[in-house]
C-alpha cells in the first residue's frame, strides 16, 4: 500500500489543507485535516512495515531462536518504535506542565474569595482548561512508560511464552501490512 513518492504527495496534500484550514477556520476544516493527517500515518505506517524484514524474524520467533541485536531493534521498532520516536521528539512537554500549573494557581486564587456565579463560571472554565491539557502530558508519560516496559522485558533471556507473544505480534503486524 503506497511508497515514498505516494507518501511525498500526501504530505504535500496535507500541508496544503492545513493552509486552507488556518485561512478558513472551521471545525469542519480542521477535522478534514485530521482525518487528512491519518491517512498520511496509515501510509507511513504501511510503508515503514514494508521495509521490516518481518519474514525472517518469524520463523526465529516461533522456534525460539536466540535473537541478534539486529532482530531485538527490528521488534522494539515494531512494538514500542512509536512511543519512542513520540517521546525523543515531543517539544511540548514542560509547556504542557506549566500551563498546567499556572490554571491550578488561578484555580487556588478563587478558593478564598466567595464564589459568586461569576466566579464559579471562572471556576468551571478553568477546570476546563486543565481537562484539556492534561491528556497530553498522559499520553506522553504513557508512552514514555511503554517504551522504558519493553526495554525492561527485553534486558535479559526470553522465555517460550515470550517468544509465543512476540510471534502473534509479529504475525499481526505482517497481516495489517498485507491488509
Amino acid at each position: 500500500m503506497g511508497d515514498v513518492p505516494q507518501i511525498n504527495l500526501t504530505i504535500r496534500q496535507t500541508l496544503d489543507l492545513a493552509s486552507r484550514s488556518a485561512q478558513v477556520e472551521t471545525s469542519d476544516s480542521y477535522g478534514a485535516l485530521g482525518d487528512q493527517v491519518e491517512e498520511l500515518e496509515v501510509q507511513a505506517r504501511a510503508v515503514f512495515l514494508s521495509k521490516m524484514d518481518l519474514a525472517s524474524l518469524l520463523p526465529k520467533l516461533k522456534s525460539c531462536k536466540p535473537l541478534t541485536p539486529a532482530d531485538l531493534k527490528t521488534l522494539e521498532l515494531l512494538i514500542v518504535g512509536d512511543a519512542e520516536y513520540f517521546v525523543k521528539y515531543e517539544t511540548e512537554l514542560d509547556r504542557w506542565k506549566g500551563e498546567i500549573q499556572q490554571l491550578l494557581g488561578e484555580i487556588s486564587k478563587l478558593q478564598s474569595d466567595a464564589l459568586d456565579v461569576d466566579g464559579l463560571m471562572h471556576l468551571r472554565a478553568l477546570c476546563e482548561e486543565v481537562r484539556r491539557v492534561v491528556p497530553p502530558v498522559v499520553y506522553y508519560l504513557d508512552q514514555k512508560e511503554r517504551a522504558g516496559k519493553f526495554q525492561e522485558a527485553t534486558r535479559g533471556p526470553i522465555d517460550t511464552e515470550g517468544y509465543r507473544f512476540l510471534a502473534e505480534i509479529v504475525e499481526q503486524m505482517m497481516v495489517s501490512a498485507n491488509g
